[in-house]
């Protein structure tokens, strides 16, 4: 089994409110006649091994965790078809072989650009179909031009990890740099990120000469500014899960719902208020 190590305790939260989510969500759904679609762009290899833990001193014990693919193969009410993708040719082996292990499940296993994956998803779902995105980018690779295609469809719910820790990076304090705006513009499909930077009083430098600066507001106006600009793509962003290692922030976990209808609004803000009490 190819082994993918990544993340932490933060991790373990992201996956286990996903597989929260889809029990609640396929138990709601469970009389209609829709054909149920589980997307998972970012597939990895089906589980997330753990690594030694450098902070102690004895040799921590290698812990495995079924990462978002096997717990969605494992959902109690199954999906009717399930998409998992990856660049990676070596989670893409693992992946097959985890489809392998549920020969009566319709797994189709693909090594895409997830941009390119997703949109040619969106593009290609029929008036029945229905479906539970998940995007769990490694760093910036997820473009704006995704979202809007989900949104388009009127019939996705997704799950959105987005990587606030690398949008602080590229964006900081003391001033944006040109070489990452085109970057920060895919990843937001906006130049308004530049009204972060507020405008600073003039201060004298050592030669008596007039220096303006302009700083990054502080890090919630950034994550603020990233939920309203969701909230303006998607009838329905819940509020995030902020998830953290150490006490820094790296990750936001979002719930957004494509469809405007009244009925899809209602159901999508009583399953986020269930899996919310689940927590407590």
């Amino acid at each position: 089994m190819t082994r993918h190590s990544f993340g932490g305790d933060w991790t373990r939260v992201k996956l286990d409110t996903l597989e929260k989510y889809l029990d609640i969500y396929t138990t709601a759904m469970k009389n209609q006649k829709f054909n149920f679609h589980y997307v998972d762009a970012f597939a990895g290899t089906g589980q997330r091994d753990g690594e030694d833990d450098p902070t102690h001193s004895l040799i921590k014990e290698i812990e495995t965790l079924k990462g978002s693919a096997t717990r969605a193969l494992e959902c109690k009410k199954p999906f009717d078809h399930y998409h998992f993708n990856d660049t990676n040719p070596h989670h893409v082996k693992a992946l097959r072989e985890l489809a392998a292990q549920h020969p009566d499940k319709k797994v189709n296993v693909t090594q895409e650009d997830a941009n390119v994956f997703v949109q040619h998803f969106c593009h290609d779902m029929r008036p029945m179909d229905r479906a539970i995105v998940f995007l769990d980018p490694y760093s910036s690779e997820l473009e704006w031009s995704t979202l809007k295609a989900i949104r388009n469809t009127e019939k996705v719910d997704l799950w959105l990890l987005f990587p606030i820790s690398t949008l602080l990076r590229i964006t900081p304090r003391n001033g944006p740099r040109d070489e990452w705006g085109s970057a920060i513009e895919r990843m937001l499909g906006t130049s308004d990120w530049r009204e972060l930077y507020e405008e600073q009083p003039l201060t004298m430098d050592l030669f008596g000469e007039h220096r303006e600066e302009v700083r990054r507001q502080d890090y919630k106006k950034v994550v603020d500014f990233v939920t309203t600009h969701l909230r303006r793509l998607f009838p329905f962003v819940d509020d995030p899960f902020h998830l953290d290692q150490r006490g820094r922030l790296l990750f936001l976990l979002y719930f957004c719902v494509s469809n405007p209808s009244p009925a899809a609004l209602a159901l999508a803000r009583k399953l986020s208020a269930a899996i919310r009490k689940s927590q407590k």
